[in-house]
């Protein structure tokens, strides 16, 4: 074989060597196109069928307050107002609670940190308490309670609940528009206050109970006793909604009395100033509310308060 004969054949070896190189190349590619094309059309298909579905429309904020606002009418009960109160907030802020004002403490509702401190030591509630209004803050990695796991940089925000103008309670929270949780403390406010007004008038007059009452009342009887019987019901009721926690404490280790003597002595002083003597002599109304609402009907857990 002549040299022109080698050479022609490395050529078209070479050259078939290429040929095979390019259409793997081209191949690859197209494959690799076709894959890319592919995903894009699956991608489109997919962005076409959720335009195509409706979604659900987002609850407005004036809708939840809204929503909150009625519930909070709806409440028959102090300790309704307050347990509404704090889990509507809770939709708007990250954390929330009331905080119960008496005697210059201030004293957790229903909290787990099961707080009793002086309101001096509280910062920004205190502010709230002292000013009237809403106060905020943002904290600095040392929050006082109720914020003390506050992270650094998180809104705190407190806001008083006052009743015939007097501070009682305290709505804090962390996070959250403080707009609209002074709306929902200031409404609670008055719910609270129209409560407690209407009790009180009717445990005074003794009127008779109407089929619109969201209070459920008993059949009327005499109106004196039916007014004592009322107004040691609201009493008593002020004891629990404000020792909630000692309630359940004193029930739970049979010392209920120990824990709220104090309290206990004063308002059966309060009910004998309002309650005429011959009413006193003739049921002890007060003593039997202590025993169905305090004691949860157990009467050994108040053997020392006395029947007198």
């Amino acid at each position: 074989m002549t040299l022109d004969d080698r050479l022609k054949r490395a050529v078209d070896t070479l050259g078939d060597r290429l040929r095979d190189e390019i259409t793997r190349e081209l191949r690859m590619v197209t494959e690799e196109l076709s894959a890319e094309a592919q995903a894009e059309r699956e991608a489109a298909r997919q962005a076409a069928i959720a335009a195509a579905t409706p979604t659900p429309p987002q609850e407005s904020e004036g809708h939840r307050l809204l929503d909150a606002i009625r519930a909070l009418d709806e409440a028959h009960s102090l300790t309704d107002v307050l347990d509404v109160l704090v889990a509507r907030a809770a939709t708007d802020a990250s954390r929330s609670g009331v905080l119960l004002v008496r005697g210059g403490r201030a004293i957790g509702w229903r909290d787990e940190q099961r707080l009793d401190l002086p309101l001096a030591e509280t910062g920004v509630v205190a502010d709230a308490v002292r000013m009237g209004f809403a106060a905020s803050t943002a904290a600095n990695g040392a929050a006082v309670p109720p914020f003390g796991d506050a992270e650094a940089g998180v809104e705190l925000h407190a806001i008083p609940m006052s009743l015939a103008g007097d501070v009682v309670a305290v709505l804090y929270a962390q996070g959250g528009d403080v707009r609209t949780l002074e709306i929902l403390a200031r409404h609670a406010s008055r719910v609270l206050e129209a409560l407690t007004a209407f009790k009180t008038a009717r445990a005074i007059a003794g009127a008779p109970a109407s089929a619109a009452s969201p209070v459920a009342e008993e059949p009327a009887a005499n109106d004196d006793e039916t007014a004592a019987r009322r107004y040691a019901r609201l009493l008593i009721s002020e004891i629990k909604l404000y020792h909630q926690d000692a309630v359940e404490a004193g029930q739970r280790d049979r010392d209920l009395y120990q824990r709220l003597g104090g309290e206990i002595a004063r308002a059966r002083s309060l009910y004998e100033e309002r309650v005429p003597s011959q009413v006193r002599a003739y049921t002890d109304y007060f003593r039997d509310e202590l025993v169905r609402t305090l004691a949860g009907g157990d009467a050994s857990l108040l053997s020392d308060v006395s029947a007198a």
